[in-house]
Formats: structure tokens, C-alpha cells, sequence
């Protein structure tokens, strides 16, 4: 069975029940607004042509809409829909952060974040501060930054507006 923008390494998960209609609407929204904000392939062109030369074959997920989506629905298929949903806008905040974030920012300032996430990588995880869960985050966020080249993304009026909406839903949640 094939669905319309999701990729088909998710076809058995499909078969199996394991998606619901929900975290498949869930997925393919994931994989349009990856591939909105992503400027560059998950694997570019000329090394799908090495791979191709090498072993005849090319890999299945080649851009970040698919990478985000198989990675989302392996990893969480086992959550609640409810969950699930949290993940997928979680991602779309962090697009829309790291973009907003970085844009503007000096290397020295992306050198600077990313040392005090390696830092916070190398401490053991019950013993993080708050420091170092900001750290982390911002490192994960420039790995964004700079892995889906969100430089040359421009944010739309429409996720401009969900993303004040996202903060403001935070905001209520945490009181």
C-alpha cells in the first residue's frame, strides 16, 4: 500500500498497523516542512553518483524530508498519537529556532556553542545543568543550522505565525 509523501521504507510499518492515520498525516506534514526548510540533500548528487558507480545502487533516503521521516516514525511509531504530534512540532520549532538563531550570528559565536555542547556531550547525563541541557539544545540546533544549510532559508509568513503560536502553547503549558 502506497501513501502519497510517505517515503516507502515505511510501507510494512503501514501494513503492520504500527501508524496510525494520524502519525502518517503526522509524517508527511514532518517531511513537507523538512523539505521547505532544508537547502541541501541529505546525501548530494555527486556522492548518489559514486555510490551508484561503486555498488549499482543509490541510497533510498536521499533528502532530509526523508531522513526526519523514517527517523521519526522508527524510533517513536510507539507513542501516542498525542506524543507523537510533540515530536514532529517540536522538530518544526527547532527548524524555525536554528534558522532564526544562527542566521545572523559569527562563526566565533557557532564555534563558541558548539564547544559548550561537546562539553555538556562529554558530562554524564545526571549530572547536567540547566547550563548544559541549554548547551546541548544549542548545539543540536546549530547541527541543523549548518547540516540542512538554513542560511539561505527564508521563514514564511505562516510559520512565522505557528511558531509564536508554539511559543505561546508553551507558555500557558508550563504556567
Amino acid at each position: 500500500m502506497e501513501i502519497n509523501g510517505l517515503h516507502s521504507q515505511l510501507t510494512g510499518m503501514v501494513q503492520r498497523g504500527q501508524l496510525s492515520a494520524r502519525k502518517i498525516a503526522a509524517l508527511i506534514e514532518l517531511k513537507e516542512t523538512v523539505e521547505r526548510f532544508a537547502q541541501c540533500n541529505y546525501v548530494e548528487q555527486d556522492e548518489i553518483d559514486a555510490l551508484r558507480e561503486k555498488y549499482g545502487a543509490e541510497p533510498e533516503i536521499v533528502s532530509w524530508g526523508d531522513y526526519f521521516q523514517t527517523e521519526v516514525a522508527s524510533r517513536h511509531f510507539d507513542l501516542s498519537d498525542a506524543e507523537f504530534l510533540k515530536i514532529v512540532d517540536t522538530i518544526r520549532f527547532d527548524l524555525i529556532s536554528a534558522t532564526m538563531i544562527f542566521r545572523s550570528k559569527s562563526p566565533e559565536f557557532c564555534e563558541q556553542v558548539r564547544e559548550e555542547a561537546i562539553i555538556a556531550s562529554g558530562t554524564d547525563r545526571k549530572d547536567w545543568t540547566t547550563e548544559y541541557e541549554q548547551a546541548a539544545h544549542m548545539g543540536i540546533l546549530l547541527q541543523y543550522f549548518e547540516q540542512l544549510a538554513l542560511q539561505r532559508c527564508e521563514i514564511s509568513d505562516i510559520d512565522q505565525r505557528w511558531f509564536e503560536s508554539f511559543l505561546q502553547q508553551s507558555a500557558h503549558s508550563t504556567g
